[in-house]
């Protein structure tokens, strides 16, 4: 699982009159980013936060296109990975101007910017004034999945990096802006706006592991009423928030432990030839817990973004569905067995359950929270302490797609190093062994007061993919469970396996499935559409003989109340095949379960 990094670039301020300076500044920026690409720093996405004109006029975004071509090509990103939003620089403030004014008195409080927000006439009207903004976003980027909210302000976009889900949400903050120091304290996003947003990252199957929210102003320039709830749920509900307009770099980490959303406020890409115009590149290593945040600063004396700056964040995965502890002891078990004797301490601690840590005292060991571990001096336990605790994000960020039986075979490397240091320190003082004993005991204890069925969530995706009719996704789930050694997880998944083929155009998934499908009749777990789906396929197939032979063995083997469902299966059978002989036998069958009934 490699990490993931992104450009992020902002108020860049593409005008003709400026056309030569901004080409000397951005083309150095292009330099510095190929330069990195080739040490091997190379961005997977671009976020860019407004203000990529100077005035939103059609003629400044030809400029624009250029430099996104410029950039693209240095980078590797293509142009449907790059991402952006409005800034007042890119409102045409020549157009509805007294639209913009009555707005501007007019919305006062949360309920009229909600009422303005409706899809209607009104916001219609003012988004006219970032005609220009959106005809480049459309056109530039037709070829970028983009799901936009009902009012048309924000979109969402989704995408999948080395298994690691994210999605892309971005917001206008500028359609109720003027421009100048007028617009701070008058801005309006709207609460409406960014519920929109949210609920649309929420629909689908799989939930996103990480959210990148972004917007050209922050959020402090908002009016009153409307500052409090937009940064509310910009900040619970993403990991990062991108912002820029005040030309000023800067970050903030939300939260005491500084794991909660990264507000990112960027500094102006192009100002003027000699400022020290600025772009980012974040990074977060999943693997490793963490988040960096490198600043490239222009030097106008040298002509190059040549002095950078870096800044460091714990980071986690938000939790979503995940294993029990009884699970995870399980299978620390069975993937080394030298864990044993602390497996259920082990799974507690990374499924959050415990949070009591060994830590190194002055005589000997005392318990406490690894925030507490983190602010010692470094030593070999702090380390593998780190490495292990980061392994929460893995299995976060994977158990919805792996079983845990491969998540620990390709990552489980820390668990074993943590697990050995504990035992051996364990061997050299009898009272840090006692007290890991007696946290073992406790962790077991715990895992026997959870509910059965570890592997329910996993039995709810699957099925919850089946209902929604979204074969592709469940065909690749359903794969990955097929030969996990829990046997009901197994044959679920088999059995999901086998309707997901069921509804494939190509000829050979259709004979897999009907061999899925005759493995599931022939154990001790078939169900009665096993045989009503198998009989359907043969029938589908020509095989007619098969399907029959299916229906009559599946009359004998259910109970007398799944009897009219095989009836339909079996008439069908014989309106294919004009078969009297086989519909006489069914129903001398049906007849002798209803007198045996």
């Amino acid at each position: 699982m490699r990490p993931i990094s992104w450009l992020h670039v902002s108020d860049i301020h593409m005008s003709v009159r400026d056309a030569w300076s901004q080409d000397v500044v951005l083309k150095a920026m292009c330099e510095r980013v190929a330069q990195m690409r080739k040490d091997g720093v190379a961005p997977d996405l671009i976020l860019t936060t407004g203000d990529l004109a100077y005035s939103g006029k059609a003629e400044e975004y030809a400029l624009v296109r250029d430099f996104f071509d410029a950039l693209c090509n240095a980078s590797g990103v293509p142009t449907e990975r790059v991402f952006c939003v409005p800034g007042n620089h890119d409102i045409d403030r020549s157009r509805q101007k007294l639209c913009f004014k009555g707005a501007r008195s007019s919305l006062v409080n949360q309920q009229l910017v909600d009422e303005v927000l409706a899809p209607d006439d009104d916001l219609a009207t003012l988004l006219e004034r970032e005609q220009s903004y959106r005809q480049f976003q459309n056109d530039f980027f037709s070829n970028q999945e983009r799901t936009s909210t009902p009012d048309g302000l924000a979109y969402i976009s989704r995408l999948v990096i080395d298994d690691i889900h994210l999605v892309i949400v971005g917001l206008d903050s500028a359609w109720a802006s003027e421009g100048g120091a007028s617009d701070h304290g008058n801005l309006l996003i709207g609460e409406r706006q960014v519920i929109n947003a949210v609920s649309l990252t929420q629909t689908g199957a799989i939930q996103p592991h990480v959210v990148i929210s972004m917007a050209h102003h922050p959020c402090h320039l908002l009016r009153e009423f409307d500052r409090s709830p937009v940064q509310g749920r910009i900040e619970r509900d993403s990991q990062f928030f991108h912002c820029g307009h005040l030309h000023l770099p800067e970050v903030r980490a939300v939260g005491q432990s500084g794991t909660g959303c990264l507000v990112l406020a960027a500094g102006a890409s192009f100002e003027t030839r000699q400022s020290q115009n600025t772009f980012s590149i974040i990074t977060i290593d999943i693997l490793n817990a963490k988040r960096q945040v490198t600043t490239l600063h222009y030097e106008p004396q040298v002509g190059s973004f040549s002095t950078e700056s870096r800044e460091n964040f714990p980071f986690e995965v938000a939790p979503k569905n995940t294993c029990n502890v009884g699970e995870l002891m399980a299978e620390l078990c069975a993937y080394r067995a030298e864990l044993r004797s602390l497996a259920a301490y082990l799974a507690a601690l990374l499924l959050d359950q415990k949070a009591e840590l060994p830590i190194p005292a002055q005589n000997g060991y005392v318990f406490g929270s690894f925030a507490v571990l983190s602010r010692q001096d470094d030593s070999p336990l702090k380390e593998r302490t780190s490495h292990f605790i980061a392994f929460r994000n893995v299995l976060r960020a994977l158990y919805d797609r792996l079983p845990v039986q491969q998540i620990l075979a390709r990552h489980g490397a820390s668990i074993c190093t943590y697990g050995a240091m504990l035992i051996e320190l364990s061997n050299q003082d009898p009272s840090l062994a006692t007290r890991l004993q007696v946290q073992e005991q406790e962790a077991r204890s715990l895992a026997n007061t959870e509910p059965s069925g570890s592997f329910a969530h996993t039995v709810s995706l699957l099925d919850e993919l089946a209902r929604n009719h979204e074969w592709k996704e469940l065909h690749a789930h359903a794969v990955r469970y097929v030969d996990i050694a829990d046997a009901d997880l197994s044959i679920h998944a088999r059995r999901m396996l086998a309707l997901a083929l069921a509804h494939s155009e190509v000829p050979a998934d259709k004979v897999q499935t009907i061999e899925l499908y005759r493995a599931l009749c022939a154990g001790p777990d078939a169900v009665p559409t096993d045989f009503g789906n198998l009989a359907n396929l043969l029938l589908e197939t020509g095989d007619t003989d098969s399907a029959k032979s299916i229906v009559i063995r599946a009359i004998d083997v259910f109970p007398e109340q799944h009897a009219e469902y095989f009836s339909q299966i079996g008439h069908r059978i014989v309106e294919s095949t004009g078969d009297r002989a086989f519909r006489e036998r069914m129903e001398q069958r049906l007849g002798k379960r209803g007198k045996r009934g």
